[in-house]
């Protein structure tokens, strides 16, 4: 039986600049999220840089980021943006709009964030070997 990798962002603290989240894979927490802040789509308009992608669920592709010089996970078709990435960093500044990962251990920050990209790109990686579909779900 073919079963998806679906990794689930919940946003669980949507502050004035900043949104922290958990991201789990396949039910199964793996680290802390940072995003720029969410907004009310029906009534404010998008910031560049400094808005959270809509909540939705989006397919995710593999490509090489010119500025990481490696593979990433990019988000494939978000309104509104393009070259959304899930990537490490630790600041929101880092964050341009993409989904930075880590550990929230301070306020506002994520930490140790290669260790968690890492964790996971393996599982990613383990994914397309066995030539599943990989999603993402914000909420």
């Amino acid at each position: 039986m073919k079963k998806d990798l679906i990794i689930e962002v919940k946003r669980k603290y949507k502050k004035a600049n900043y949104t922290i989240g958990a991201l789990y894979i396949n039910g199964q927490w793996i680290c802390d999220t940072l995003e720029p802040r969410c907004i009310d789509w029906s009534k404010e308009k998008k910031v560049p840089g400094e808005t959270a992608i809509p909540e939705g669920r989006y397919l995710i592709e593999m490509r090489r980021s010119p500025k990481f010089e490696r593979r990433m996970p990019y988000l494939k078709n978000v309104p509104e943006f393009t070259n959304i990435m899930i990537h490490t960093g630790n600041t929101v500044k880092n964050t341009q709009g993409c989904i930075i990962v880590g550990y929230n251990t301070i306020r506002g920050l994520v930490l140790k964030s290669r260790q968690a990209f890492d964790k996971i790109m393996e599982r990613i990686d383990y994914a397309l070997k066995a030539k599943h579909q990989i999603a993402i779900v914000v909420n």
